[in-house]
């Protein structure tokens, strides 16, 4: 595993990522993803779509950005929606209260995170705590300080507008019209991959704590008392890394973790099992996450259940998913609020219900560092380059496509082969310049599993050399059949010859 500082520059020489206003000297938590990072990101997003909601049968939407104030109040993020904040009297720079906590060696054991304010005050003052910037010692009180970013809607004051903090709400809102149209029946899921933003007090770590950033998000509406799963029957051997509470990770049958209650129900675990297949299909190792139930004590007070997927990093274990049984408090407090009846008549039971939910929220940028961690390869005697070993349907590229040489009519074949492979939904780069082992290197750099090579012999032969990213080996396909073998390398995950 690399150093985060050290791939950090790796990635923003490569076209991975960039510093977001970067001539104007950048703003802390904002990232833009180069053509490079684009592309693996928007592989990140389609391999959940298709897995998380085609191969379901759910249904995905596209909600608004911004969202009128009493939208965050029914939620609760209008209130609730904060990070403690302490600020220096003789600096007034101002610091998230937890973090300054969790680094004092004497409060490492405390879970700073789920105190008060008041406590977090206390105890700052008992261990006397200094500010970072001035080092002076701390002595104003700690305070909530509301995450969202605020705005008005038109040109009139009084029609305050926030952007959203989480793409959930969009859904519990458009639900009544979605199920409507589709049956009115249960259970029913709906998802979205957008934008969200939160107004930290400290962005740090990258990717991991970003002031905007992308959101996979189901919604799994169902019958309260109905929490059973068609397909959990097909999974229930199959097991998880589970830790309880602040305990080890250990492997548990997913069966025995839904009837010792450590899972709350079989709809839960299915989805928990998904992810678990969703991360592995990324190239990230099985023994470097896990899922970690959530003490009652941290879990929210409208749900019966939190479990967070973990992954080891360089910055240490960081939660880049949380899965919530939120029972139906999003729905019945926007019913309260506005008034409109969210509940669905029941065909089964006969009887009319506001749904309960399990919702399964990942963060597409913490995910997109993890694999970016986690399939980096150092400089080895078989590749005198750093490279990335990206499975092949998340790779920026397909394929790279090289003419041996820029003259005898090379040029003008590789340009038909590349045309060929883009035809036929490819994803593909032509590239001339430089010498061909430096082109292989240059594809292996940003993990690109396959180099297609026209030669003299191509020109007689009408085939191509295809070289394979892991192991430099070579093989041979007619250029009629390149496109198929191509795809059927990517769906075998074949990256050797």
């Amino acid at each position: 595993m690399a150093d985060a500082e050290q791939l950090m520059q790796i990635a923003i020489r490569r076209a991975i990522l960039i510093p977001s206003a970067e001539i104007y000297g950048s703003q802390a938590g904002f990232y833009d993803y180069g053509p490079v990072g684009c592309a693996i990101k928007r592989n990140i997003e389609n391999l959940w779509r298709a897995e998380m909601l085609q191969k379901e049968g759910f249904h995905e939407i596209e909600t608004s950005l911004l969202l009128p104030e009493i939208v965050l109040k029914a939620s609760g993020h209008l209130e609730n929606f904060a990070d403690p904040l302490i600020s220096c009297q003789s600096c007034k720079q101002k610091f998230r209260a937890d973090h300054l906590l969790e680094k004092h060696p004497e409060a490492k054991n405390i879970k700073a995170a789920s105190l008060a304010p008041e406590k977090l005050s206390e105890l700052i003052a008992k261990y006397e705590l200094a500010c970072p910037n001035c080092k002076t010692k701390l002595s104003s009180q700690v305070g909530w300080f509301n995450l969202m970013f605020k705005t008005n809607i038109g040109p009139l004051e009084g029609n305050p507008g926030y952007i959203r903090p989480e793409t959930a709400q969009g859904i519990f809102i458009d639900f009544p019209r979605i199920i409507r149209n589709f049956g009115g029946k249960l259970p029913i899921g709906i998802g979205q991959i957008g934008k969200s933003a939160r107004n930290e007090i400290s962005p740090r770590q990258g990717l991991v704590r970003m002031r905007e950033f992308t959101q996979m998000e189901l919604e799994y509406f169902f019958h309260p008392k109905q929490q059973e799963h068609p397909k959990f029957a097909s999974i229930a051997d199959e097991t998880l890394r589970l830790a309880e509470e602040s305990g080890s990770p250990s492997e548990v049958k997913i069966k025995d973790a839904v009837e010792k209650g450590l899972i709350p129900n079989q709809i839960m675990a299915y989805l928990l099992w998904k992810q678990k297949q969703f991360y592995l299909m990324l190239g990230i190792p099985q023994d470097k996450f896990f899922f970690r139930k959530i003490p009652k004590e941290e879990t929210p007070h409208y749900s019966l259940g939190n479990i967070d997927l973990e992954v080891e990093t360089s910055y240490g274990i960081i939660e880049t998913a949380g899965t919530a049984y939120r029972t139906d408090y999003d729905l019945s407090s926007h019913m309260r609020l506005s008034g409109q009846d969210l509940s669905v008549f029941d065909e089964q039971t006969k009887e009319k219900v506001v749904p309960h939910v399990v919702e399964p929220s990942m963060g597409v940028d913490r995910t997109f560092w993890c694999v970016l961690e986690h399939c980096f390869r150092e400089k080895s005697p078989s590749k005198e380059w750093e490279w990335f070993d990206f499975p092949p349907k998340i790779a920026p590229y397909h394929a790279w496509v090289f003419p041996l040489m820029k003259k005898d009519g090379l040029d003008a074949k590789a340009r038909e082969v590349e045309e060929k492979l883009r035809a036929a939904g490819l994803s593909v780069y032509y590239q001339e310049s430089g010498s061909i082992g430096r082109r292989y290197a240059r594809a292996d750099e940003i993990g690109v599993p396959y180099c297609i090579t026209i030669d003299y012999e191509s020109l007689e032969q009408e085939d191509v050399t295809v070289r394979f990213r892991n192991d430099a080996k070579q093989i041979r396909v007619k250029i009629a059949q390149l496109a198929e073998e191509l795809k059927s390398f990517i769906s075998q995950n074949k990256v050797t010859g």
